[in-house]
């Protein structure tokens, strides 16, 4: 049988070479999907863990503040700890590089001293420097004596142009600093994934250039040998106090972790999408070919062959083609991963994390999965059809009737499968599956599965009703309904194609409209002011004192909101970003002052309550903070404080859309007495009705000119903010791009066939004196009607699909009040986009079935 199976393999691919390949390429696509997107959610934590390993790999534990920075007093008591074996301070700071915008150097301050693996002294031996390699010492001299020295890794410096010696100015904040390239230091060496942004220097100079003298951030501390690394964590976090945690290093990953849980888990169903479509692909290539070698079958049967052995033949003629696609997705996957590369990590920076994607890599579990979903794929589509053939009696193999011409009749009976499975998944998510976290997406799962089950019926209804008198599109349906077992997989695999492009649309259209909205609020100032270290470093780029006192007395300056921002963790231990707030106002003759009150969208309580709330120490927290955690007014806000747990009254709920974790709005008093915050970081400007702004803008980037200050007006502002809202997006484009070529080979495929089983047929037509124009038009008809009907259904399921993301999925995940809206535009553009596709895939068929010729005819046909 294995021989025969090679055999029957090899005259099947030289026989259907064009089908076949379709179908490859179609399951390979469904492969490229998953593997594009775990690559990249693994690439995700691969930057943070390679980040982690480069600067504390040797490290047994790690401590850290609940906020940024930590008193380096700490060191003391940590290396009082028995079980210590050596411990060194560190200071990070995320600074942008002057001249290059998308550009941010990861600098690591650290005592040079220290048993670190950092090989500065490896980095002379490199550069050929003879005098280094006489003094291996000579390195950290340098380190120590020559301003701004830092050691970079050759890969920026290559990319960069930038050789030892070579000065670089950088930016923290409002702060200018100029390094000086001392050495090369190539991480990879020690961790493969460390981010080639990475840069070290002294601590000393670290906390000097970048204004943080006696603050450190991180103590790396390692053991002696035979401690119990959760013993001396647990120790030390009762000894160093609440204000720090004492953790491992795979702690550390697993917070990392939980923070882009939801964002790979939507990546993740979406490219399931595709391996969905792509089983209907498989399934209509494999029952075509069992249609056309029912009778080879018969005979087999007939000689012998049991059910299980035409099974199994079945079944490995679909392995083998799950292993050819499997061959050409993993590539195609590691392509799309790397296409999309920039796009992900500016998404991860900007909202997420500050680590950056410098590096992909693939997996072996990754290719693993890829090779799964091939072969369970190809085999999944396969399963039933074998199984029918399977189970029929030789002489039911050797009739001339098609294998499967109950297809009509049993349209009604799926309709009711289709409706019973939509009632039930309804029935189970009503009653349990609403308290489930992943239980949206299990109701969603389950509805895609109950939409192809109906698609029989409708195709039926539609069709039933075309009274063709000539060629035209009415025989184009009657067609679709005459071929309904083969014609419904196709229009099955673009209905729910067109249900996620539709759901997706929806969703980021009704996103899009309600965060306008939201700016339209909450963006009020006309003059916003940042460092250009902001968007990357967040909590440590800071406005110093003089720009501020600048900003406060500028003519024409109603009233300055500064804020500063500061990630703080519960007391639960969830990441919260805490938003401190201070408005100054310049009382002007006859000019309003900046209402704060207006500026609050409010889900819970009222303006003026929530801003004398914030004015006597309460915080106003954001939706997803009050939806994950159940808080609302009146209730009280525990976070960790450096002394200990912070209690805050809630004094109102507010639409947040910054942040998916949590976001509170304390004033800057309070932010400074119980978390001992910094200065601002950054600042919002009023001016008096009728100010020139963008004057203004041009005459603070002329005062500003020798600091790294980014100075943007309210219309700038908002265009960056919805720039990086299309940018999170983006890679869903290319999951809809993928999943929608999907569908089109499945219809592609379908007329491939129907213009192979229908020979006799367009012979005859030719015979009684179609031309081969009319045959083109009629094949395309087809597939025009094939796309309608997938949008038809399409248009019902996106809907659903969308009321599922926007009322379940996203409050679950997300917590964020998302107000429905509907794209038109982008529907109609999508809504011919797929038709434009279904006709193209219709385009080779239909040149195909043009070629037949009367002399085809056969007595058979007749």
């Amino acid at each position: 049988m294995t021989g025969y199976l090679w055999r029957g393999l090899v005259r099947h691919l030289r026989q259907s070479r064009t089908l076949l390949g379709l179908t490859v390429l179609g399951v390979a696509l469904g492969v490229a999907s998953v593997v594009a997107i775990q690559t990249l959610n693994q690439g995700s934590l691969h930057a943070f863990d390679g980040s982690v390993r480069a600067i504390s790999g040797q490290a047994d534990l790690t401590v850290t503040g609940v906020l940024p920075f930590l008193d380096e007093q700490l060191l003391l008591p940590v290396l009082g700890d028995a079980d210590v074996d050596g411990a060194w301070p560190l200071i990070r700071a995320n600074v942008a590089v002057s001249g290059h915008p998308d550009l941010n150097l990861d600098v690591v301050g650290f005592d040079i001293f220290a048993p670190v693996r950092y090989p500065l002294q490896d980095a002379a031996a490199a550069q050929d420097d003879p005098n280094a390699k006489d003094d291996p010492n000579r390195r950290l001299g340098e380190a120590l004596a020559v301003p701004g020295w830092v050691a970079v890794t050759p890969e920026l410096a290559t990319s960069e142009g930038w050789a030892v010696g070579d000065s670089v100015m950088v930016s923290s904040g409002s702060r200018a600093v100029r390094l000086v390239i001392g050495a090369l230091v190539d991480f990879r060496r020690f961790e493969p994934l460390a981010p080639r942004r990475l840069a070290v220097m002294d601590i000393a100079q670290a906390q000097e250039l970048f204004g943080r003298p006696g603050k450190i951030q991180q103590v790396d501390i390692v053991l002696r040998k035979g401690a119990d690394p959760a013993a001396v964590a647990a120790r030390l976090q009762e000894r160093l106090g609440a204000g720090v945690r004492v953790q491992t290093p795979e702690q550390r990953r697993q917070d990392a972790s939980g923070l882009l849980a939801a964002f790979r888990l939507n990546l993740t169903a979406l490219s399931l999408i595709s391996v969905f479509v792509g089983v209907f692909l498989v399934l209509t290539t494999v029952q075509a070919s069992l249609v056309r070698r029912r009778r080879e079958f018969g005979v087999l049967r007939s000689l012998g062959a049991t059910r299980a052995q035409v099974l199994w033949l079945v079944l490995g003629e679909s392995a083998a083609l799950g292993v050819l696609g499997t061959a050409l997705g993993i590539p195609l996957g590691w392509l799309a991963a790397r296409h999309n590369l920039q796009t992900v990590s500016a998404t991860l920076t900007s909202i997420y994390v500050t680590e950056g994607i410098d590096k992909l890599v693939l997996p072996p579990t990754v290719i693993a999965l890829g090779a799964a979903v091939g072969l369970l794929g190809a085999l999944g589509g396969t399963l039933l059809p074998a199984w029918d053939l399977a189970r029929r009696d030789p002489l039911r193999l050797l009739s001339p009737l098609v294998l499967h011409e109950g297809a009509g009749r049993g349209a009604g009976r799926l309709a009711l499968l289709a409706a019973a499975l939509a009632a039930a998944g309804t029935l189970w998510f009503a009653a349990w599956g609403h308290s489930l976290r992943m239980g949206g997406f299990v109701y969603g799962f389950v509805m895609m599965l109950a939409l192809p089950p109906l698609v029989p019926l409708v195709v039926r209804t539609i069709c039933a009703g075309a009274r063709p008198s000539r060629f035209g599109l009415a025989l184009s349906l009657r067609n679709l309904l005459a071929r309904l077992q083969t014609t419904s997989f196709a229009v099955a695999a673009l209905a729910v194609t067109v249900s996620m492009m539709f759901g997706i649309t929806i969703l980021v259209g009704s996103f899009r409209e309600t965060l306008v909205t939201w700016l339209d609020v909450t963006i009020r100032a006309d003059i916003y002011i940042s460092s250009e270290s902001w968007q990357r470093t967040g909590n440590d780029a800071f406005l110093e004192d003089d720009v501020l006192a600048t900003l406060r007395d500028w003519p024409g300056v109603v009233s300055l909101e500064e804020q500063r921002r500061l990630r703080v963790g519960t007391v639960g231990g969830r990441p919260v970003w805490l938003n401190g707030l201070r408005m100054t106002d310049r009382p002007l003759p006859g000019v309003p002052q900046a209402d704060m009150a207006g500026r609050l969208p409010l889900l819970a309580g009222t303006p003026q309550a929530a801003v004398a709330g914030l004015r006597a120490g309460g915080v106003l927290i954001g939706e997803p903070l009050s939806r994950k955690d159940g808080l609302t007014v009146g209730d009280t806000l525990r976070l960790a404080g450096p002394r200990g747990a912070v209690a805050l009254p809630i004094c109102g709920v507010t639409y947040d859309y910054t942040s998916e974790g949590g976001t509170a709005f304390v004033s800057m008093d309070v932010l400074g007495e119980r978390f001992d915050a910094a200065p601002p970081n950054n600042a919002a400007v009023f001016l008096a009705p009728g100010s020139d702004v963008e004057g203004t803008v041009d005459a603070l980037q002329r005062t500003f000119a020798d600091r790294p200050l980014v100075i943007r007006s309210n219309r700038t502002l908002r265009g960056e903010v919805l720039a990086i809202f299309d940018q999170t997006f983006a890679v869903t484009r290319t999951l809809q791009g993928m999943a929608l070529l999907i569908a089109a080979l499945g219809v592609s495929v379908t007329l491939l066939i129907q213009a192979h089983e229908r020979a006799g047929e367009l012979a005859l037509l030719r015979a009684l004196g179609a031309t081969r124009r009319q045959v083109f038009g009629l094949f395309l008809g087809e597939g025009a009607a094939m796309g309608a009907l997938g949008l038809l259904l399409g248009l019902f399921g996106g809907l659903g699909l969308a009321a599922l993301l926007i009322l379940v999925i996203n409050r679950t995940w997300f917590g964020w009040t998302i107000r429905p809206a509907w794209p038109g535009q982008e529907l109609a553009v999508q809504a011919l986009v797929v038709m434009a596709v279904a006709a193209l895939a219709a385009m080779y068929p239909a040149s195909r079935a043009r070629l037949a010729q009367p002399g085809q005819l056969t007595r058979d046909d007749l």
